[in-house]
């Protein structure tokens, strides 16, 4: 074994792995992540079931910034508020329920895991929503997967509307921002259907490139072990 092919499988490694990296779907997570650690994905119909979140919030001059969120690891749902949200002339209550899906699909594909039903109400029952567009909520939902990237749609109670959507990091979190509350679920590109199976977050795109990186690190090794042994043989 020669040193200009120990230099050579280097550069075909390297090709391999910027491939690898150029071709990876834009919702991978960036591979400065670090380890994502995430709980497997628990479905409303499961045993147990998916579990929801409640929060209330005392009567105040102005509603607190606050996050409200579910208990897996990342949760399966979140909603971040910032200050003055809500009217909170009363006490108010933020609540985020998993709920059956309704029977009407998205045009835009496929309800990915659990539809998530995020409510704010008053005192007296009633239902609250932002004071204002620039005080929108922030919705965060966990997928089933990363590949191909999914968006998040707001149901109105008649129809589905594809928010834009952003990666929101480990377990295949995604974030939207909504000037309503409602019904919100991830739903993967294709066509409309019914929500698959459950499973885990998939194989992110930064273990695929970190075990490439070990292969790469070994076949080099023992390429330049194996040509010292021979020199040395000589």
């Amino acid at each position: 074994m020669s040193a200009r092919r120990g230099w050579f499988v280097v550069v075909v490694s390297v090709v391999a792995l910027t491939l690898v990296w150029r071709f990876l779907p834009a919702g991978s997570p960036p591979i400065y992540d670090g380890q994502c650690i995430a709980d497997p994905y628990v479905i409303l119909s499961g045993s147990p079931p998916a579990q929801g979140a409640t929060m209330t919030f005392p009567k105040g001059s102005s509603f607190p910034a606050a996050e409200v969120s579910t208990s897996e690891t990342p949760p399966q749902a979140q909603i971040l508020m910032e200050a003055g949200t809500f009217v909170n002339s009363t006490a108010v209550t933020v609540t985020i329920t998993p709920v059956p899906a309704p029977a009407v699909k998205p045009a835009n594909g496929t309800i990915q895991g659990n539809v998530y039903r995020f409510s704010a109400v008053d005192a007296s029952g009633t239902d609250l929503e932002p004071v204002s567009s620039s005080l929108a909520v922030f919705v965060i939902l966990r997928a089933l997967t990363s590949v191909p990237a999914p968006t998040i749609d707001r149901f109105n109670g008649s129809s589905w509307t594809p928010l834009s959507t952003l990666n929101a990091g480990c377990g295949n979190t995604f974030e939207v921002t909504s000037a309503t509350m409602g019904e919100f679920a991830t739903v993967e590109p294709g066509g409309g259907g019914t929500t698959p199976p459950a499973s885990g977050g998939g194989i992110p795109g930064v273990a695929i490139i970190g075990a490439l990186a070990l292969v790469l690190i070994i076949a080099v090794a023992v390429l330049f072990t194996l040509d010292r042994r021979r020199s040395a043989a000589r």
